[in-house]
């Protein structure tokens, strides 16, 4: 146990890397190279209970300095899943996102998101995988610096190997989320403590939410790029190109079905 753990620790200390935010709103917080004005796509659905949201809207490019997409609201967004279910998904101007009514999910079953806009249409699946439990989420000190306070969530990973898991932490709930990807690719099957790496540093009292999300091998890849892109780029150093999107036709953005386990913990 205690090998895994220091495995997953500097694991995590890498990650720091790859870690990322992203706005309450759902819309992801970071440039997008010469995007000005493309389709930009993103929500998703899992194994609790709808209603399921997909926001659509036009990104600005980099250069525009605002993270305000334009929604885009007359586009027509379908869900459908391998067993024959569909629906048509309402617009809510108040939230500015489109919305299920009566759509069900379930874990192993493969979904359709198709939007489209002027006459244009984009596509994109995934499959859900099984859901995976969190054990337990416990605060610990950052090994390198010893002084600030990291957040370590316990989980048993399945003996079938590829799981790939997401993890979605937040300070309350008006901060920033950040995310943070791990494969079971060096430690299949086993009981797991990863600690996540933040932008933000805890204190005494600071309720710390956090969902692990058990997803797919396209939305891993998308969550694992994404900081690339990230807006920190003073020197004038090139930005990369956008995430790899896994849905079609030059659309910005990610569909995923994925499962979600919610631990908290109140630090002390």
């Amino acid at each position: 146990m205690m090998i895994n753990k220091r495995i997953l620790v500097s694991c995590a200390l890498f990650m720091l890397l790859f870690s990322c935010s992203i706005d309450d709103g759902g819309g992801v917080d970071i440039p997008l190279k010469d995007g000005s004005g493309k389709v930009v796509i993103e929500g998703y659905v899992t194994d609790e209970d709808g209603p399921y949201e997909i926001r659509v809207s036009k990104s600005l490019g980099i250069t525009n300095g605002s993270n305000d997409y334009p929604v885009i609201t007359n586009a027509k967004v379908v869900l459908t899943d391998n067993h024959g279910q569909t629906e048509t998904l309402v617009y809510d101007a108040t939230e500015k996102v489109y919305t299920t009514t009566n759509f069900h999910t379930k874990e192993g079953d493969t979904y359709t998101l198709s939007v489209t806009v002027d006459g244009k249409e984009y596509k994109a699946t995934s499959t859900m995988p099984k859901l995976v439990e969190i054990d337990n989420v416990e605060q610990e000190k950052d090994p390198v610096t010893e002084g600030n306070i990291l957040v370590s969530v316990g989980f048993t990973d399945p003996s079938t190997l590829g799981n790939r898991y997401v993890f979605r932490s937040q300070v309350g709930s008006k901060g920033k989320a950040v995310y943070n990807v791990f494969s079971d690719q060096l430690d299949n099957g086993e009981e797991l403590s990863f600690s996540l790496l933040s932008n933000y540093f805890l204190k005494k009292n600071d309720t710390v939410v956090v969902e692990m999300r058990s997803v797919d091998t396209p939305i891993f890849d998308y969550f694992r790029v994404l900081p690339n892109s990230s807006a920190d780029n003073p020197d004038g150093i090139s930005i990369p190109a956008n995430p790899v999107s896994n849905i079609s036709n030059g659309a910005l953005g990610y569909f995923s079905a994925h499962s979600v386990s919610t631990g908290y913990i109140i630090i002390q």
